[in-house]
């Protein structure tokens, strides 16, 4: 192993992951640690220290949560990808989302996770009418023991949402609001849901959605169709008649009819036709990242 570069000093900061797991050898903290040095290279300094994430651009303490993300072999679904640029933000951006996670359950907000089912994903779609209710729903799935995160991405970031457990058995679910639509945000939320509901056992590992990508693996189809099947059923769907009638006010009516937000209705249209500019009314009617963040 060449040591030339390797300087101790610059690993006194992360003496807390040295020990994290017994089995982890001296090769593997180096790989780790260059990892590490390779994302942060990446990383725009400023805006972290906008978020208050680190306190200045030599400040690598503030990032022992990235490593430790790094180390535990976590993030080799993200690694596989050749975008290194987009991989250490979404490596910062999950390492902060899983902190806040850790924080909660530790602080008692979270309950135990008793498991989920797919009727929860309806009673949660049902929720979407009310546009505020955005803001509640981090306390309302405390309530199932999910941990639900708002943290937004960071520029130029490719990521939608990220769904991943935690040793407290607690699954988590980070959003980043790449988008301020609400069909998007509902989309992501209830993808991230079906992960949760059919699969949990692989969640030790993060899944990164991207919903841009167009690498589609099984596992995203299943998760596609739970959460498209939570918003409207199969026969409902079939026979919606905003299919044929393009009128917005067909598309407002068939989802008060079926119990959901237009707009999840009308992103769900622009995604079947591929006419994205159609019914944007209904879609951007409420900016939801200025809604939960703020003008920031």
């Amino acid at each position: 192993m060449n040591t030339e570069n390797f300087h101790l000093s610059e690993l006194n900061d992360f003496e807390v992951s040295k020990h994290q797991s017994s089995s982890e050898t001296a090769t593997s903290y180096y790989n780790s640690y260059l990892k590490f040095k390779e994302i942060v290279a990446e990383l725009p300094k400023d805006e972290l220290i906008n978020r208050g994430w680190i306190s200045s651009k030599d400040d690598l303490a503030s990032l022992v949560p990235l490593y430790q993300s790094i180390s535990s072999n976590n993030l080799k679904t993200l690694f596989r990808k050749s975008n290194t640029s987009n991989n250490a933000l979404c490596s910062a951006w999950l390492a902060s989302v899983t902190t806040t996670a850790k924080l909660m359950v530790s602080i008692g907000r979270i309950n135990n996770f008793d498991g989920l089912n797919k009727n929860f994903l309806k009673e949660i779609a049902q929720l979407s009418p009310d546009v505020s209710i955005i803001t509640k729903l981090p306390e309302i799935l405390a309530t199932k023991g999910i941990v639900l995160v708002y943290e937004k991405a960071l520029p130029g970031m490719k990521l939608d949402g990220v769904v991943l457990k935690l040793v407290s058995n607690n699954p988590v679910i980070g959003i980043s609001f790449r988008y301020p639509r609400i069909d998007h945000f509902w989309f992501t939320l209830l993808h991230e849901l079906a992960h949760i509901c059919i699969h949990l056992d692989q969640l030790d590992t993060p899944i990164f959605d991207d919903f841009e990508s167009e690498e589609v693996e099984t596992n995203e189809l299943k998760a596609n169709r739970l959460a498209k099947n939570s918003f409207v059923e199969k026969h409902a769907w079939r026979n919606c008649m905003a299919k044929y009638d393009t009128n917005p006010e067909s598309v407002v009516e068939f989802a008060n009819y079926i119990g959901i937000h237009p707009a999840i209705v009308a992103g769900m249209l622009q995604k079947e036709t591929n006419k994205y500019n159609r019914y944007r009314k209904l879609t951007d009617e409420v900016d939801i990242r200025k809604m939960v963040f703020g003008d920031d």
